[in-house]
């Protein structure tokens, strides 16, 4: 049977004039069709405010997709905000961490993209720059905006043998697009960096001894032109089936 994959839905707050001014949860269609590409049925799920709901849904699904969308809150790793800190939205950082921290307790799989990266390392005890400016270290233009999604516009530097090598198909300069203006700061403890940008930033990483991947690119936005980039989707979906 095909592996029922939930997908974090993004909350939209503010009155939508399309949806008679109600206030919508969306995901990047993106996300649904590389999923059912890789073998795997999508479900799109909101963040809800009850956190015992996460256990119910855990009991149904095979595997979970953490996607991009709006700065993690830093009061969730201990800090205050930044001047630069983005839109931020805690019912969703709440009800997410909530969903990380009981998958792997169940050893269901998870990918995380983008944002999603950033709360599986949050989760598990790391932290975030709260905006690249905080790191001068950071030269490489990590915001794509004006150039198309699916375009790569960096490098990155496999750092440990991993499904990264089958994603970029051994190249010895694999690129990215990228569309982040946080990153990791402090890596989560229990997890081992898979790639890195050559100014540093990391690009990847795993838990060690569990089936989470965590990757800061958008492979959503560019399978259907890169197909080594469906093979992170499909690892989910193998995970997800054993």
């Amino acid at each position: 049977m095909k592996p029922l994959i939930a997908i974090g839905g993004i909350p939209f707050d503010r009155p939508i004039d399309q949806h008679s001014r109600n206030m919508i949860y969306y995901i990047p269609q993106g996300y649904i069709h590389a999923v059912e590409a890789a073998g795997g049925i999508p479900v799109v799920i909101p963040p809800s405010t009850n956190l015992s709901q996460v256990d119910v849904l855990l009991e149904r699904v095979d595997g979970i997709l953490l996607a991009g969308g709006s700065d993690v809150s830093p009061l969730n790793y201990g800090q205050e905000p930044h001047p630069k800190l983005g839109a931020i939205n805690e019912r969703r950082d709440l009800f997410e961490i909530e969903l990380v921290e009981q998958a792997m307790k169940r050893n269901i799989p998870i990918l995380g993209i983008c944002r999603g990266l950033q709360i599986i390392n949050v989760a598990l005890g790391g932290t975030l720059y709260q905006d690249l400016s905080e790191n001068p270290a950071f030269t490489i233009k990590h915001q794509q905006y004006g150039t198309n999604w699916d375009t790569p516009t960096h490098s990155v530097k496999l750092l440990q043998p991993s499904i990264l090598d089958e994603v970029f198909a051994n190249q010895k300069r694999p690129v990215v697009n990228s569309l982040h203006h946080q990153a990791i700061n402090q890596l989560a403890p229990g997890t081992t960096a898979l790639a890195q940008s050559h100014d540093g930033l990391i690009e990847a990483f795993q838990v060690d001894n569990k089936d989470v991947l965590a990757i800061q690119w958008h492979p959503e936005a560019q399978y259907l032109h890169d197909a080594n980039q469906l093979k992170l989707f499909s690892w989910l979906i193998t995970m997800a089936q054993n």
